[in-house]
């Protein structure tokens, strides 16, 4: 049976708080943990922070029992506290008791500010975190506002497992709605302050981050890595615990909880704990996709299929080198067929992939992690797509799995016509395609993308359009003269032995010309004609063919 406080034993606790006070001002005085939380019984301590100024201990512990209840008082200097809310000076040892519910005994103004200011900086950080392990798709991010709370609460019970039975007892049971709700409206504030400073934006019931602030701190110099930063703050409770004599408090939740449930460890209650990416979500035409999904080749195809019931579905493996890309075709009753691509993307991490690597090094970053290729690909992707880019299009996503589900596209291989043009057997048209090609990349590098994999292997060509496929290697904010030099060079290894060069200017010309009607930067071109690209393809592209189209790039680039 829970306890409940009441105003007398509150006044009471106060005059104890005055009585250690002595002739310093307190600055605020609350209190904490279970009482507050709704789950205590008489054997619980009563927890209370008392911040006081100038207090020579700095921190220190008192124990008293006031109306029949131990009452266990932590004391905290002002500066000390207010610099672990400004910067976890303390590892937000002390900033974490009013992040959590706690009931004011004295100037409740001041605790509540506080509440926000380290709720603030703590989504900071965390968004930090997303942008720099997520750099393309912290764009496109729908977050739930309950990310934030659940992420601190699983990096905290990580590094101090304990921590985990005061979360738990927190957000079960008759006050685990209350307690969410109290927990959330300082995060709300917070979040309520971060989009008046440009910092997030709302949308359609999410937060999503702005673009802004996404370049902001993709620029910053990261004076320690997020993750330090935590581990570094986040190891610090457990020894203040030990040395302030606070550690009751974890005591009191361990007891609490294995009265009512079964008696497990804390480091298998981690793992039970509510996944924060279950709460940031990638959108797809089918639906917002959690980050946390898990869902294989099968279920996606299940996810996707209308009416499963009355549909037929087949999945043949298409080849792929880099990745494994199967065929997903659904059949309908009516006859009518829908196909779509499924990819899932492979570590390049072993020396097998090494010359991958090796092929642009000094010239272009070359991502192999599947992890971070399947990102690049959803993300620029779907920002292409949603600026009216030829792209297919995306249905799903599973991050865990590395699986991505896109439009089956019906179409020749660009690489076909550049072997038609240099085998001197194509028609007008044909170069007029590569024109309308070199239009496609301009309008790209407008939007400030970078295709990263310009190959003409990774264009398609339809009836109504040119379509780029393979966005893997693609970023934002890129090196544009990758692109043209790629594209242009890769090229000229398709001519046949001992052929002239005539055929590969052409293409370089009607490349760069329709480029440059498109609005491509002139100095993009001129730098693909520089010897930092040429040699890259010096391997494999004929040398003479290599100084023709660098030519053609200097000449146009001027």
């Amino acid at each position: 049976m829970t306890t409940k406080l009441n105003e007398t034993l509150k006044q009471n606790v106060l005059k104890l708080c005055q009585k250690i006070a002595g002739s310093r001002k307190i600055t605020a005085a609350c209190l904490y943990g279970p009482w507050v939380c709704g789950y205590a019984d008489k054997q619980t301590d009563l927890n209370v922070l008392l911040v006081l100024d100038n207090f020579t201990f700095r921190v220190n512990t008192y124990k008293e029992t006031v109306d029949n209840i131990s009452v266990s008082v932590l004391m905290v200097n002002r500066s000390d506290f207010e610099r672990d809310i400004n910067r976890g000076w303390l590892g937000e040892f002390f900033a974490e008791k009013i992040t959590v519910p706690y009931e004011p005994l004295t100037n409740p103004e001041y605790l509540r500010l506080n509440q926000i200011k380290t709720k603030k900086r703590v989504i900071l950080e965390l968004l930090e975190n997303l942008i720099l392990g997520f750099p393309e798709s912290s764009h496109e991010f729908l977050i739930n506002n309950q990310y934030f709370m659940y992420e601190v609460m699983l990096r905290r019970a990580r590094v101090f497992p304990p921590l985990t039975y005061s979360f738990h007892n927190m957000l079960t049971g008759a006050y685990a709605q209350k307690n969410l709700q109290t927990i959330m409206d300082g995060y709300l504030a917070a979040i309520n302050e971060l989009v008046t400073e440009n910092v997030l934006t709302l949308y359609n019931g999410y937060i999503k981050i702005t673009k802004n602030h996404i370049e902001k701190t993709k620029k910053r110099i990261l004076r320690l890595p997020p993750i330090f930063k935590t581990i570094q703050r986040l190891a610090l409770p457990p020894l203040l615990s030990v040395f302030s004599e606070s550690e009751t408090v974890y005591i009191d939740d361990q007891r609490l909880f294995q009265k009512n449930n079964k008696k497990y460890s804390a480091e298998r209650l981690v793992s039970m704990m509510e996944n924060p990416k279950k709460h940031v979500f990638l959108p797809t035409p089918l639906g917002p996709v959690p980050l946390a999904d898990k869902s294989n080749i099968k279920e996606i195809a299940r996810k996707i299929i209308p009416d499963s019931k009355t549909a037929e579905m087949s999945i043949r493996n298409i080849g792929g080198v880099l990745n494994d890309v199967y065929l997903l075709t659904v059949t309908k009753d009516s006859g009518q067929q829908q196909k779509f691509v499924i990819k899932q993307f492979k570590d390049w991490s072993n020396l097998k992939w090494l010359p991958l690597t090796l092929w642009s090094f000094g010239s272009s970053t070359f991502v192999v992690l599947g992890q971070s290729r399947l990102e690049k690909e959803y993300a620029i992707s779907t920002f292409l797509y949603n600026n009216g880019f030829s792209v297919p299009k995306i249905y799903h996503i599973s991050p865990n799995n590395r699986i991505i589900v896109e439009e089956f596209i019906q179409g020749t291989d660009f690489a076909e016509t550049i072997k038609k043009i240099l085998g001197s057997k194509y028609a007008p048209k044909d170069l007029q395609l590569v024109n309308q090609v070199g239009q496609k990349v301009a309008k790209a590098h407008n939007l400030g993308v970078c295709l990263g994999d310009c190959k003409p292997e990774n264009f398609l060509v339809t009836k109504n359009e040119i379509y780029v496929l393979d966005l893997e290697q693609a970023t934002r904010n890129g090196n544009q003269a990758w692109d043209i030099a790629e594209f242009l060079y890769f090229s000229g290894h398709y001519s046949p032995p001992m052929s002239s060069a005539t055929a590969a200017t052409q293409i370089a010309k009607n490349f760069i010309q329709g480029y440059l009607d498109a609005g491509g930067n002139k100095e993009s071109i001129k730098k693909a004609a520089s010897a930092r690209y040429t040699k890259v393809f010096s391997v494999f592209t004929p040398p003479h063919v290599l100084l023709a189209v660098s030519n053609v790039c200097q000449k146009m680039g001027k």
